[in-house]
């Protein structure tokens, strides 16, 4: 099984596929290559992305670190810079959107292995420390519906969708349509009662009524499990 989902922000085709072999041989699994701002959001959006090692200089309008800033904001997301400067001023710059790493062209294998493996220990430590300190000890969710604000208890969500850049939460009575990303939605949700089972799902594990293969089903709504997630799903059930 592949360690982690990488997502390569790179602009220059030889280098995105020298680094692409290069992950593939540590066992990492490459997402999708992203020469450009726009390209990265799309690709955020379909993958299940865990990491990404974004170049700071990119084609477009748009640098890396404006990836770097929707990776932290929108998807909360660690990353990792990967540039060919290593300037006073470029570095400066990098570290004011707090990379979870700063590796300087031409790295080697074991220089991506290491930071990769220190950036995801760093990113699993900090989300422990703010469950820690209640982060997640909520019962209810507001979110913004055309111009209101609904309270949604948490308890009454079955799943949540990702529908584009849309997202839809899904209760027994109706459902909700939200502009937010699913990374953003994910990071709301108490993780003690939310799973995601799929890159477009993640469903409250306490509505889970029957599984059968690589479905779920939850109040006669089938629900793909991918199968990088079946095993963490199998581990949440109290299961005989």
């Amino acid at each position: 099984m592949s360690k982690y989902n990488i997502l390569i922000v790179e602009d220059d085709q030889h280098i995105a596929a020298s680094l692409s072999e290069m992950l593939e041989i540590l066992d990492y699994n490459v997402v999708g290559i992203a020469p450009s701002f726009d390209e990265s959001i799309e690709l955020l959006n379909e993958q299940d992305v865990e990491i990404a090692l974004v170049d700071i200089q990119i084609k477009g309008d748009k640098s890396g670190i404006d990836v770097a800033e929707k990776l932290k904001n929108d998807y909360k997301l660690p990353f990792i810079f990967t540039t060919a400067f290593a300037d006073k001023e470029t570095i400066q710059k990098a570290a004011a959107h707090s990379p979870y790493g700063y590796i300087v062209k031409p790295y080697s294998m074991k220089e991506i292995n290491a930071g990769i493996e220190v950036a995801i220990q760093n990113h699993k430590n900090i989300r422990e420390i703010k469950e820690d300190e209640g982060v997640f000890n909520i019962n209810s969710l507001f979110i913004k519906v055309n111009s209101r604000l609904v309270r949604i208890d948490l308890k009454e969500i079955l799943y949540v969708e990702a529908k584009g850049d849309y997202t839809v939460f899904k209760t027994e009575k109706k459902g909700y349509v939200v502009n937010s990303t699913f990374k953003n939605v994910e990071s709301k949700l108490n993780p003690d009662l939310f799973i995601r089972v799929h890159r477009s799902y993640i469903v409250n594990i306490d509505k889970v009524v029957d599984i059968e293969d690589n479905n779920l089903l939850i109040n006669e709504q089938i629900i793909p499990i991918s199968r990088g997630q079946k095993a963490n799903l199998i581990k949440r059930l109290n299961t005989l």
